[in-house]
């Protein structure tokens, strides 16, 4: 009961330099109901300061939105409502089994404590936890299984820099991050590899910061494709430190080559309606014909037409913007490299960099130039 005690006196403390994270999770649903079932040791289930009920392993927690409240449920019976309900884990490694059942969802697994809170007329569901428990999850869910450690060790401190970086990201929904890739994937507590375990701790605080001690931009990708990009190509602005290089370590992955035919009436008709594509110039539909990328380019065909890459990439659902194109038939042909927006660090090629025997700090160096590592303890926000 001292966790507990200590864990409600500190709710609502929320800073830079905290130990533990708000994730909110299930973040992109607007859930009516929600179950939960411990996977693993005991909660408790609080409304302000009184204990409603103790969870074990065969019980079933349910919360509800019910006419701008939280109801609660155990084991079939009604415990009470109230705007907010906070789940408490009884020791660290406790954790909970979360699926929505409106609307419904697969199964997740997450440790820590839990807020259900209503927020637009529906459960704002955010999982409080320690960082470097926030960490395993993140490095998991974005770096998958079966790599080295150290690939595990770089995901592990550009996740973790991510996550200062951002803290404030989401405060207007009670939360620091999100569960989604555009924060980053927290699908899961960690529940394979204790390797994963491993890098996180050994990195255990560590972030990067540039030569003016600021927080470096750690955007990441799959696949670079053999180039990483401008961030202006992608982004339409300069980001400080980050620039397009050639990266040789990944071009024979995975995700290095792609293949997309769309019809030609298809891929002409968005030119023209978008962009103005001056289609009867004979000099205009000669290029047409066959683009080529020797390395990556912000346009396609020519600058002068103004038909930005990123364009084709969200219209046409590419892989990337690093593409050759031509027409056969009535197809036009793409042939990609790479998958993602190609910014920072190529992680295809962090983890070959990783198994050819590249420290963390070698891959962090060679996707961030300029970066310098320091325990979060020295970093001063300004």
């Amino acid at each position: 009961m001292t966790r507990i005690i200590i864990t409600l006196l500190f709710l609502g403390l929320n800073v830079g330099f905290s130990q533990t994270i708000r994730v909110g999770i299930f973040s992109d649903k607007s859930i009516k109901e929600v179950e939960g079932i411990v996977g693993k040791g005991t909660y408790f289930v609080f409304k302000d300061t009184v204990q409603l009920a103790k969870l074990g392993p065969a019980d079933v927690f349910k919360a509800s939105y019910s006419g701008g409240m939280v109801r609660v449920v155990v084991n079939g019976v009604e415990k009470a409502k109230g705007k907010s309900i906070r789940l408490i884990q009884d020791k660290q490694e406790d954790y909970l089994q979360i699926r929505l059942i409106q609307p419904s969802s697969k199964q997740r697994s997450y440790e820590g404590d839990f807020d259900i809170e209503i927020r637009k007329e529906a459960l704002n569901l955010v999982n409080d936890l320690d960082m470097e428990t926030y960490l395993e999850g993140v490095v998991e869910s974005e770096g998958g299984t079966g790599q080295k450690i150290n690939y595990y060790k770089a995901q592990a401190v550009i996740s973790r820099t991510y996550a200062m970086k951002n803290w404030k990201k989401h405060k207007q929904n009670g939360y620091n991050l999100c569960d989604r890739v555009h924060c980053q994937a927290y699908l899961h507590h960690r529940s394979s590899s204790i390797t994963i375990d491993s890098a996180v701790h050994q990195t255990r605080g560590l972030i990067m910061v540039d030569q003016s001690r600021e927080l470096y931009p750690t955007f990441f990708h799959a696949n670079c494709g053999g180039q990483t990009s401008e961030p202006q190509y992608i982004w339409n602005e300069e980001i400080p430190n980050l620039c397009s290089f050639k990266d040789t370590f990944c071009i024979r992955t995975q995700q290095a080559k792609w293949e997309k035919r769309i019809p030609k009436d298809q891929w002409t008709k968005y030119l023209v309606d978008k962009y103005h594509f001056p289609i009867q110039d004979s000099v205009s539909f000669l290029l047409l014909q066959h683009f080529v990328q020797e390395q990556r380019a912000a346009f396609y065909l020519h600058p002068v037409y103004g038909i930005p890459l990123r364009d084709l990439r969200e219209q046409f659902k590419l892989k990337s913007t690093f593409f050759d194109a031509k027409i056969v038939g009535e197809e036009v042909v793409l042939s990609g490299r790479g998958f993602g927006h190609g910014v920072g660090l190529c992680q295809e090629g962090a983890m070959n960099m990783a198994k050819k025997g590249y420290t963390f700090d070698q891959i962090l160096g060679y996707y961030y130039p300029q970066m310098k590592l320091i325990d979060r303890k020295e970093f001063i926000y300004k």
